[in-house]
């Protein structure tokens, strides 16, 4: 793994995991493993509603999803190793987006909690033509846009506004990521 720090305080990963764990990864977005579920918003009900994973027995949220915390497991070693740093896995959130499927400028967590968050984009294809870019907002008027590439991510802090784009037109395929928020250990 390799990462370049774009912005202050805001990484870019590339070849995050290794091939077969990447692979892991995407599979848990087969509807074999984990229903999808069209509900999910980012300011507590409002639209647009997006898709997230469901557990596959009881079309709930995800859970207890032991693939995705063991892969946030290595992950969290990565982030320690960035920022220099102990921290904790505290949640993992997934995000399925199609084309119109914008969403809005959110935040994972107050400043209070101190939370990062890794978002990895967990398509195994994908163009960048296709768009699916994270934004992320830098200053009061300011906007970084960074690309979906497979198995690259960006690590920020989970207080900065951000969103993930919807594919645009051109896209054969929906846009698939996991948001691994992890807290800052004293």
């Amino acid at each position: 793994m390799q990462w370049t720090e774009k912005s202050p305080g805001i990484f870019y990963l590339e070849d995050v995991l290794s091939f077969s764990c990447y692979e892991e990864l995407s599979d848990e977005f087969r509807p074999i493993y984990n229903h999808w579920g069209f509900n999910k918003s980012e300011k507590h009900g409002q639209e647009p509603n997006f898709g997230h994973l469901l557990d596959c027995r009881s079309n709930k949220t995800l859970g207890a999803n032991y693939k995705l915390i063991s892969i946030g497991s290595k992950l969290k070693l990565y982030c320690q190793k960035i920022l220099r740093k102990r921290v904790d896995l505290v949640r993992v959130s997934t995000n399925i987006q199609f084309f119109g499927q914008e969403s809005n400028f959110h935040v994972d967590a107050g400043p209070e909690m101190r939370w990062w968050t890794l978002v990895l984009f967990a398509n195994m294809q994908w163009s960048t033509e296709w768009g699916g870019e994270l934004t992320i907002q830098t200053g009061p008027s300011s906007y970084l846009g960074l690309p979906y590439i497979p198995n690259c991510g960006v690590l920020f802090d989970g207080s900065i506004p951000h969103k993930g784009s919807a594919p645009n037109r051109f896209a054969m395929s929906e846009r698939r990521s996991d948001a691994f928020s992890f807290a800052l250990l004293d």
